[in-house]
């Protein structure tokens, strides 16, 4: 719902590229090669930029690490949503022995929850780009925590509670200056941490997604009252998401009512009440992550974007009108899986996790050899498994064990 992000500029020299058989023969009679690749690489290290990292995020007070990627090998990962373990960060990359050798991209997720905001910060780095590009992006994504459902809640009392929510002109902003001073306090830590960092900021902007027949079809499978569904933790996505929701929170704190709150916000938008949303910094998305317009934009006011296709009854239930077609995805937008709940599909190895690096307490733990698991699968070159008892259905041990050795 809010957005944010940091650009940073790391230290990096122009690459050269290699001679063509022509340009060999050329530069054996002296000819002069312009060799310039139009790219240049990074010349900090990944220990650097780990431990960097590490530092700059402690001194920020995010400190809730989910996982540490680094050419698409699971390098850290915290199964069981444990708080303040990024201090095994450093100690999870050392011992997987990969801090001494050059990368292509490294990816961190971490979590941050302050004053209401749910935020995930997701840190890329590239370590070649095109000439003059910033090496590091950091998204933050964030959501408000009192925007989530309640338990027993029925939809209409939940449409109440947000158009509430909504109808308040002192509610939206303060949520928005608390996402720009996060950034600018992780900005500013960057920046002495990592010698040679450039970081600079964008500002927070809200962006609701204006669902479309897709999305709203999947209103009809929502579970209420008794049966709403909290917002669940998936440390290890299982489906590549495209467009809008290719979003930190869908990959690790999947809220399956985030159309329903964009849609009843929508809905709001539309009277004059609501005026203090009628701002540049709301922007309103298609599920294909296409920009349609502001909060500004006259176009606000259209009626025709399927506003009338939900109703409630008098008991609070929902019904989606019958020229919605029905739809049986599981996801709100087309998504390719990527492998299910194993490691396999992210890693040729295995990884850590806040269990297996845990300060020497091993009463959580399970022995692990290296022939078998709790369930019988087998673990590639792990010594260990952390407090989960059970193993995925690959040839590896999943999130319960970590690896010894490279």
């Amino acid at each position: 719902m809010l957005k944010a992000q940091i650009i940073v500029n790391l230290p990096s020299v122009e690459t050269a590229r290699g001679m063509g058989p022509i340009e060999w023969v050329r530069s054996l009679f002296g000819a002069e090669l312009d060799l310039r690749s139009g790219k240049e690489a990074l010349t900090v290290s990944a220990f650097s930029l780990v431990e960097g990292l590490s530092r700059a995020f402690a001194q920020a007070g995010v400190t809730n690490v989910i996982s540490l990627l680094i050419d698409k090998k699971v390098i850290y990962l915290d199964a069981n949503d444990v708080p303040d373990d990024l201090d095994l960060l450093v100690q999870a990359a050392t011992s997987a022995g990969v801090l001494d050798r050059r990368f292509k991209e490294m990816h961190l997720v971490l979590s941050h929850k302050e004053k209401g905001l749910h935020t995930i910060v997701d840190v890329g780095i590239e370590s070649e780009v095109t000439l003059g590009g910033e090496e590091m992006t950091i998204d933050l994504s964030a959501r408000l925590e009192e925007l989530q459902i309640l338990a027993g809640e029925t939809a209409a009392a939940y449409a109440q509670r947000i158009q509430t929510f909504g109808a308040n002109p002192n509610a939206l902003d303060p949520h928005r200056n608390s996402l720009d001073a996060l950034a600018s306090r992780i900005s500013a830590a960057i920046g002495r941490s990592i010698a040679g960092a450039r970081p600079r900021t964008v500002p927070a902007v809200v962006q609701l997604i204006r669902p479309e027949a897709r999305q709203l079809s999947q209103f009809r499978n929502l579970g209420w009252g008794e049966n709403a569904t909290a917002p669940a933790y998936r440390p290890l996505p299982t489906r590549q998401q495209y467009g809008a929701y290719a979003d930190p929170f869908y990959y690790y704190y999947y809220d399956p009512y985030y159309d329903f709150v964009s849609w009843t916000l929508l809905n709001s938008m539309m009277m004059p009440s609501y005026g203090h949303w009628h701002t540049p910094y709301v922007e309103v998305i298609s599920p294909g992550g296409a920009s349609i317009y502001n909060g500004a934009d006259p176009a606000l006011f259209s009626q025709d974007w399927g506003g009338s296709a939900v109703s409630f009854a008098s008991d609070g239930s929902l019904s989606v009108d019958s020229s919605i077609p029905f739809t049986n995805a599981e996801d709100p937008l087309q998504s390719i899986d990527v492998g299910g709940s194993d490691t396999s599909s992210f890693s040729d190895g295995s990884f850590g996790s806040s269990d297996s690096f845990s300060s020497g307490d091993s009463s959580s733990s399970t022995s692990c050899s290296s022939s078998s698991c709790s369930s019988s699968s087998s673990c590639s070159s792990s010594s260990s498994c952390s407090s989960s008892s059970s193993c995925s259905s690959s040839s590896s041990c999943g999130s319960s064990c970590s690896s010894s050795s490279d």
